[in-house]
């Protein structure tokens, strides 16, 4: 018999959703027809057959309840870990408030970290911009999101963009946390592809999961293969940004201009149907670029150029400080600010001489260049910028560059003077005013190319400014010779380092063998040249204490991903099983690295002129995962230095702004760039420190720079703020109102409703999961004695005995055993300290030991074990045994006596409710039962058979089961026993069906329902946003035609054409919203449509009095 769409057919001995049938064109031919499959370990794969030659193709008419008991009983340990796993393994999409990631990841869920949750699986299209302080774990809140998606089956197409130096985390996480297993698309992949498979393969084709990072986005190498992969549009794709705000367009001026990254990822985008982005700063100061970024995340509530409406954001992005979250009662590290002062220095001090020559080294070329061209002078000055910045950072560094400025701008001996070019662009001096952090492409060059590229930008700054004056090069000649005799000389700042190792690492130091304490330190340092000679001192200093060449690494751009891998884990490694204790970083370990586990110690040797840089270095060591109560952030101050004075006012501010708001305000740190993009000179020091003191200060001027987003503001802030006299009045609001951000106790106490709320949907996410860490174990145990090889050993008896929840155990070596299947080695390979790049496998499994495993989230980032949860590799094929179809057949009889202390039998019968979609997408899963009072056969009456039991009987009946399934003493059941109830089992399963089919019929039609509603409210809520979205496309359109009519738009070059851009793209936007409001509302309704129904066979379980 030929099936019909939305038939459940079996096929290859597998259950599949007929998705659609094409009749043969002709007699004769055969009917081609295209599946989805809805079995638990395949689920959602597709397969096209052609029907009539399929030999064991049939139809699935009704639910096959001859088996079950036909065999005899199961012992119970076996059958619970079966019946639990169906339970586990079941998701719904019939409630948006519930939630089944959480329990199924690898970590003790805040309830915090669930609000994105919630939010995404209220949305047709996740797109959700997740916006929370740093350190608040915004990774796992991605994960939890991707793993609910997976399990809705709504995401098959996964693409993870993050910056270079977390790339190997990120992947990392995902596995061991959430068991989402990617590939690192690199070009060592593509190399490897294009080896194994020839160049006519797209590797993007090869997987479904993928992490790259923001390099390779900017790469049409790279990006154009994954346009071909995803098409113009990918239904069930997810792109994860992390890092967003890199991709957000530049904010130079008064209209946002798109960068190369920028326009890349605007092709690549709007191809995926669901997004996340991740930045704790979205905003950087600029509207229109705001509005351009949310664009990019949702098209259909945000178009660039036009003014954010407040409650289109507040839809999209979730912000949480630690400080509201620490006021409502979770526990974060307290920071600590620790000003180190320097004071005393003889006036001679080679770091105060310098200071003060260099400043009239300033003063002769602006004199000589008054008159020059403007970029002229900008090229000069960011000459001096950069002198500076190293000075302050090191006489090291100071001398090598201050070298390579004397080099270009002193003629080789005989050759004459070239005529001075003309300056370049600041974007191509961009070294200059900052080493590369971890965001930058240049990030994963070798330090001697970064440090070339740097010298060729300080070369070409220098030729541009003529030839330098007699005076100018007397100064630069007294200035080199100070360097070079003090370069090497011992840094006031790294005595008092080597002061805090000996009273904090290691007390003997500079004794032999000198004992070191288990206390970890970080060194930030912006520049290479400062790193080095920091690890060549402490190098020396340290050189006789015990096991002195472990105790110090350095981190920065360039090392490679596998010795970057290394100092991680060594750094997060328990103290006193790891020697390292001094890691000295550049800014390449800024953003996203995690080094918090057993480290809450921070020096900034030198200060970075940007604040944001200053909390991302902070963020290292004060986030999600530390193991101490305070952590200290230090730095250092020579007050007799005027530079000290304007940064020690910088961090100083950059403290009081995280204190007061919780985060740093992108707007705030762009004016302080500002106000130092000059360079910090000592006649101008009152008029800075003032600067940045009113850094977060509003006036006409900033009104005026952020023009493009007024009506956002006024539509955002509420009652205007007054200045007044105080100086806590008066502050920037026009970003933290564009974020949503508001200082008011209604906030927190909104919050507070927030996170209550959350709590107790997680508590009924977990009775409806029903996961139980002592029925897990037992179900891991079960499945592992099934294929003989016994189950898990704790690895201290007496801990497992006390606390089996937190006890370690141990798995068997499966791939060890004779005649074991050789793919269990892959599969307990997770259970390993992930593999270094070049390592061969055999390598790598000598090397690395299988850790022991544990069941609740440890709590930290040394990697001793592995947390076991439901999505973990191992778990998944373990407890995929019950699932399978096969296995059930032969391997289980579905049936169960247990004992009760109860005086009255009882009989239940069990099946599984499945509702699919489109695509065979569970829409729905329930395990449903049937229960009644057990009587024999003789006390029944012809026709009334078993009476089922009401609701509430049933739920007391099904929870004395699952006490009895986890008592050893409520397990045991006699052969006469047993006997008597297979006699009668068959009769029982018949007279308990129609009650089980009664139920489910209802269970049907409240599904159905509830899928109903949810759909339209979503296709609704679809029409609703892509109208007010045209309305404000128009309106937007209306108020640029009147201001070019009155002459109001002043724009340069650059801007112009990147608002010519954008009103083009406002026109096509109108055509697609057209198209798109025809279309989307029926696609959100096809999504919850009910294609199919399935009551499957579960078991039979018999609950008999001990008494009895």
């Amino acid at each position: 018999m030929i099936p019909a769409t939305g038939d459940l057919v079996r096929v290859r001995s597998r259950q599949y959703l007929v998705e659609g049938v094409d009749l043969p064109p002709k007699p004769g031919d055969s009917t081609r027809v295209r599946l989805s499959c809805i079995e638990d370990d395949a689920q959602g794969e597709s397969l096209e057959v052609l029907w009539e030659r399929e030999v064991d193709a049939r139809l699935l008419r009704q639910t096959d309840w001859d088996r079950i008991a036909s065999r005899g009983f199961d012992e119970p340990r076996l059958f619970s870990a079966y019946l639990h796993t169906l339970r586990w393994s079941c998701v719904t999409a019939t409630d948006p408030k519930l939630f089944q990631a959480p329990y199924r990841a690898g970590i003790e869920v805040k309830a915090y970290q669930l609000q994105p949750l919630r939010l995404a699986i209220a949305m047709p299209r996740v797109n959700l911009f997740i916006a929370d302080d740093v350190g608040l774990g915004k990774t796992i809140e991605a994960g939890l999101i991707l793993r609910e998606l997976s399990l809705r089956q709504k995401v098959r197409r996964v693409v993870i963009c993050v910056p270079p130096s977390v790339v190997r985390q990120w992947r990392d996480e995902m596995e061991e946390r959430f068991g989402l297993s990617f590939v690192i698309y690199d070009r060592d992949f593509v190399a490897q592809v294009r080896r194994e498979r020839g160049y006519a393969v797209n590797p993007w084709k090869t997987h479904t999961r993928f992490i790259l990072s923001h390099a390779l986005v900017r790469d049409e190498l790279y990006a154009g293969p994954l346009r071909d992969w995803l098409g113009e549009f990918s239904g069930g794709s997810l792109l994860i940004l992390d890092e967003a705000h890199n991709v957000a367009p530049a904010s130079g001026g008064r209209y946002a201009i798109d960068s190369k990254l920028t326009r890349a990822m605007r092709d690549l985008a709007p191809r995926f149907e669901h997004k996340l982005f991740l930045s704790a700063t979205p905003h950087n100061g600029h509207s229109n670029s705001f509005s351009a970024l949310l664009e990019l995340l949702d098209p259909q509530r945000f178009v660039r150029g036009v003014p954010v409406d407040a409650k289109l954001r507040d839809a999209v992005l979730v912000r949480r400080l630690k400080s509201d979250l620490r006021a409502l009662g979770e526990t974060f590290p307290q920071r600590q600010i620790l000003r180190i002062e320097i004071d005393g220095l003889p006036d001679d001090a080679p770091a105060l001489a310098l200071s003060r020559l260099l400043q009239q080294y300033r003063a002769a070329r602006e004199e000589r260049l008054a008159h020059a061209k403007k970029s002229q002078q900008a090229a000069a000055m960011l000459v001096v910028l950069s002198l500076q910045k190293r000075l302050l950072s090191s006489i090291e560094a100071f001398a090598r560059t201050l070298d390579v400025h004397r080099a270009a701008i002193d003629p080789s001996p005989g050759k004459p003077t070239a005529p001075a070019p003309d300056a370049p662009d600041a974007y191509d001096l961009d070294l200059l005013t900052a080493a590369p952090d971890g965001d930058d492409e240049r990030a994963e060059l070798s330090e001697d190319e970064v440090e070339a590229e740097a010298d060729a930008q300080m070369q070409t700054a220098s030729h541009s400014a003529t030839a330098a004056s007699p005076a100018e090069r007397a100064l630069l000649d007294q200035m080199a010779q100070i360097a070079r005799q003090s370069r090497y000389d011992i840094d006031p700042r790294v005595a008092h380092l080597l002061s805090w190792i000996r009273q904090h690492q290691c007390p003997g130091l500079g004794q032999p063998d000198a004992a070191w304490l288990p206390r970890r330190v970080i060194i930030f340092t912006e520049y290479a040249d400062t790193k080095r000679y920091l690890q060549q001192v402490l190098t020396d200093a340290t050189r006789d204490s015990d096991r002195a060449g472990e105790r110090i690494a350095t981190f920065h751009g360039g090392i490679g991903e596998d010795r970057r891998e290394a100092i991680k884990a060594a750094f997060n490694a328990d103290p006193h099983r790891h020697p390292l204790r001094i890691l000295i970083a550049t800014d390449a370990a800024r953003e996203g690295v995690n080094l918090q586990n057993n480290c809450a110690d921070l020096f900034h040797f030198d200060i970075p002129w940007n604040p944001s840089r200053i909390e991302q270095r902070n963020g290292r060591i004060d986030r999600k995962l530390q193991q101490a109560d305070v952590v200290r952030c230090m730095y250092f101050v020579l007050p007799q230095r005027a530079e000290d004075r304007v940064l020690d006012v910088l961090v100083k501010k950059t403290r009081t702004i995280h204190e007061e708001l919780g985060s740093l305000a992108p707007v705030v740190g762009r004016r302080i760039d500002q106000a130092l993009a000059r360079g910090i000179a000592h006649d101008r020091i009152d008029d800075l420190t003032q600067a940045i003191q009113q850094a977060d200060r509003t006036d006409e001027a900033d009104r005026a720079d952020d023009s493009d987003g007024a009506d956002l503001t006024k539509a955002d802030a509420g009652p205007a703020v007054d200045a007044g006299d105080d100086p806590r009045q008066g502050r920037v609001r026009t970003l933290l109102f564009e974020m949503g951000h508001d200082e008011s106790t209604a906030r927190r106490e909104r919050l507070e409703r927030q996170l209550r709320d959350l709590r107790e949907q997680l508590e009924r996410s977990r009775l409806w999961i029903g996961l139980d860490d002592r029925h897990f174990r037992d179900a891991l145990s079960a499945s592992l004695e099934t294929i003989g090889a016994g189950g898990l050993a704790p690895v201290d008896a007496g801990q497992a005995a006390d606390d089996p929840a937190r006890a370690r155990w141990q798995l068997p070596q499966l791939h060890e055993r004779k005649g074991a299947d050789p793919t269990w080695a892959a599969t307990l390979d997770t259970l390993r300290q992930p593999r270094r790049r070049g390592q061969t496998p055999a390598e790598w499994r000598r090397e690395a030991p299988i850790r022991p495993v544990v069941f609740r989230d440890p709590g930290n980032l040394d990697g001793e074990v592995v947390h076991l949860h439901l999505e973990h590799r191992v778990v998944q094929r373990l407890l995929g045994r019950f699932l399978s179809q096969g296995f059930r057949d032969d391997d289980l009889r579905r049936a169960c006596v247990l004992r009760s202390d109860q005086a009255v039998p009882h009989v239940v019968l069990l099946g599984r409710l499945s509702l699919f979609g489109e695509g065979g997408a569970r829409l729905h899963d329930e395990v449903l039962a049937a229960a009644a009072e057990w009587l024999p056969p003789e006390g029944r009456g012809a026709k009334s058979g078993l009476r089922a039991l009401g609701e509430g009987d049933k739920a007391d009946v099904l929870k004395r089961i699952e006490e009895a399934l986890a008592q050893p003493r409520l397990r045991e059941s006699e052969a006469p026993l047993q006997d008597r109830l297979r006699s009668g089992a068959s009769r029982d399963v018949a007279e308990l069906t129609p009650h089980l089919q009664r139920r489910a019929d209802l269970l049907i039609d409240r599904a159905s329902r509830e899928l109903g509603k949810r759909a339209e409210a979503e296709a609704a809520d679809m029409a609703k946003i892509l109208t007010a979205q045209r309305e404000r496309i128009q309106k937007r359109q209306q108020q640029l035609d009147e201001e070019s009519r009155q002459g109001r738009l002043a724009f340069n070059p650059d801007e112009e054409r990147q608002l010519a851009d954008d009103q083009r793209y406002w026109q096509a936007r109108l055509s697609a919203i057209a198209r798109e409001l025809a279309d989307e509302p029926d696609r959100i309704r096809r999504s919850y449509h009910v294609r199919a129904t399935r009551i499957e066979a579960v078991g039979l379980v018999y609950l008999w009095p001990l008494s009895s």
